[in-house]
């Protein structure tokens, strides 16, 4: 072994010699800063957490990447395996419809329903997968009991929630709680250990919609057709090809000049028997006195004429056979989480050619985007006005790229949908019943739906939402080090000065669901369970009681994700859908959240008792 030298002045100068705990804090303020003003995405800014807290030595390598490795992230992506074996085989649909199927028009009993049946489904798959697959079933539900979609979007992500509390795989942010208590020594959560806390938040919640929330719930559009809602006559024009013009005898696909000035042909209009042809393919020939329908901006259209030698007509009948047909749709479409169009842009990833669809709007939180459609970045829950054969819209539909809103066809379970059921009970009961953990068991069962077949190798890496691992993992790397560097045991401390004098449980499970909701709508669920449990673990040590209470009062309440569409992503999901507006989340989720900490602050020391602790 070679001998060790005194320490060079350029490895002394590179230790650590700012206070960890700074550090920490430091660390912790630039990631909510981030979060809140929404600069970066989730899992980038957890990316930065992790490169911060490794790079300045707050943590070492090893406790730095620890959190990826976690036995929570395993289990994540294991259920994110079975959500996509659900969906692909039609089980959540085949469920969703025939629960939700409503036989008369009467809004009270239908709003109930969604509320219980996104919350049970979510008990044991993704509550953004859940959202994704009931929006195109509650909107053609809507559209024919002649609802407004409104009444039924804000139940079906608020119901998506509250489910999340049902079982330990509910939501993501119970299985990183479960792991941030395995870290600090203490036993784990069993699968249903919270089942009758998450029984009663969802029924005070179904049971707030059948009555006081749905006098909340605002009214939108139900008569007023996506062309008048989406303003297409301001982006669609009829232009007459003379001629004398360059584009007589040209095919549809040689024309780049129409990709490259952003301008997409919806249709030809064309005298005799030929007609019109809608959403025209690459090999469709123009002849001279051919109208073209365009869409795009003014001032591109405008170049698009100049350049090609083209005579502007009036504004297309927008309404009427232009823009669909018995073979061409003009439906809408919303961007779902886990999306690969999420942060890309439609030119970006070459949408018209991959798909054969027209993009003709896009409406962001219900605000119709006037210039740049190609160019603008997507995010999820963005409205898309989409124009396209039914052929290329079903395959669409099949590849969950968009979530389409259109007619919903009853489903047929798959041919895999019963091993898939057989291998999701099979990992619930082994979790339920043996003391295989339940990381290995799930994701045993992720594995035998590839073996099975049920999922191809090639979709699982489709089918996992990766920014929500890296997000889980980089907040563990938080709680690790406000851990190793006693930050828990600080605020511990004075959490404990400030409720001095007073051991009323009420009060502290009230004082961390307070804390946790706030921290919940400001950055995300995960990050406020993280946070915050090591928190609770630490006041509940300093007390000498029981921490269950106050853990399940951090694991609750950052599920209560009600008062902002940005909050959680099955909010987000159902913005477009539902036309909400930010005041309508703070109108109705507020006081829903007020009524849910409230049952709360009663239900949990009479459920978890906070006596001594040993």
């Amino acid at each position: 072994m070679l001998a060790q030298g005194p320490p060079t002045p350029f490895a002394r100068s590179a230790r650590l010699t700012v206070d960890p705990q700074l550090l920490v804090l430091a660390t912790l303020a630039m990631s909510l800063l981030l979060f809140v003003t929404d600069a970066l995405r989730y899992d980038l800014i957890a990316a930065l957490v992790v490169l911060v807290l490794g790079g300045t030595g707050t943590l070492d390598a090893r406790e730095a990447f620890h959190g990826f490795a976690d036995p929570a992230v395993v289990l994540i992506g294991s259920m994110y395996v079975f959500g996509w074996a659900v969906n692909r085989w039609g089980i959540a649909d085949f469920v969703a419809q025939r629960l939700i199927a409503a036989r008369d028009g009467r809004e009270g009993p239908l709003v109930l329903k969604v509320t219980l049946v996104s919350g049970a489904l979510s008990s044991v798959l993704s509550n953004t997968g859940i959202v994704a697959t009931l929006i195109p079933v509650l909107s053609d539900t809507a559209r024919r009991l002649a609802l407004p979609a409104s009444r039924l979007m804000m139940p079906l992500a608020f119901g998506s929630l509250l489910g999340g509390l049902l079982t330990l795989v509910g939501t993501s942010t119970n299985i990183a709680i479960d792991g941030v208590l395995v870290e600090h020594g203490h036993r784990g959560l069993g699968l249903f250990e919270f089942t009758h806390l998450g029984v009663v938040l969802l029924g005070f919640g179904a049971l707030y919609f059948v009555w006081p929330g749905r006098r909340l719930l605002p009214r939108s559009r139900v008569d007023q057709s996506l062309t008048e809602h989406y303003q297409v006559p301001r982006f669609v024009t009829e232009v007459l090809v003379e001629p004398s013009s360059e584009l007589v005898g040209s095919y549809v696909g040689d024309l780049e000049l129409l990709s490259r000035s952003e301008v997409a042909l919806l249709g030809i209009v064309r005298s005799g028997e030929t007609g019109t042809l809608l959403a025209p393919g690459p090999s469709n020939q123009l002849a001279k006195g051919d109208v073209l329908i365009v869409q795009g901006e003014p001032g591109a259209i405008v170049r698009l004429r100049n350049e090609l030698g083209l005579t502007a007509r009036e504004s297309v009948e927008v309404e009427g056979a232009r823009l669909h047909s018995a073979d061409v749709e003009l439906v809408e479409a919303v961007v779902p989480a886990g999306s690969q169009l999420v942060g890309a842009t439609l030119v970006d990833t070459d949408f018209r050619a991959r798909t054969g669809i027209n993009v003709l709007a896009i409406a962001k939180h219900g605000v119709v985007l006037p210039t740049a459609i190609g160019r603008t970045p997507l995010t999820v829950g963005d409205s898309l006005l989409v124009q396209g054969h039914r052929r290329d819209l079903e395959r669409l539909r099949r590849s969950r790229e968009l979530l389409v809103l259109d007619e919903v066809v009853s489903p047929r379970l798959g041919k895999n949908a019963w091993w898939t059921l057989l291998l999701l009970v099979g990992v619930l009961l082994t979790a339920a019943l043996t003391k295989v953990p339940l990381a290995i068991a799930g994701m045993g069962g992720a594995v035998g739906l590839v073996l099975t077949g049920c999922v191809r190798p090639d979709e699982v890496r489709r089918a996992v939402d990766w920014s929500v691992l890296v997000l889980v993992g980089g907040m563990l790397a938080l709680g690790t080090a406000f851990q190793k560097h006693g930050l828990d045991h600080e605020v511990a401390v004075h959490l404990l000065d400030l409720c001095r004098g007073t051991s009323n449980p009420q009060l502290l499970v009230g004082l961390f669901v307070v804390v946790t909701v706030l921290f919940t709508q400001l950055t995300s669920n995960v990050t406020a369970g993280v946070i915050m449990t090591p928190i609770a673990l630490s006041v509940a040590d300093g007390l000498g009681r029981d921490p269950m209470a106050l853990v399940m009062a951090v694991l609750s309440g950052a599920s209560l994700a009600f008062m902002s569409p940005v909050a959680h992503q099955a909010n987000t999901m159902v913005v477009g859908p539902g036309d909400y507006r930010f005041k309508d989340f703070l109108r109705v989720g507020t006081p829903l959240t007020i009524l849910l900490v409230a049952v709360e602050v009663v239900v949990l020391p009479l459920f978890w008792p906070m006596v001594p602790a040993g």
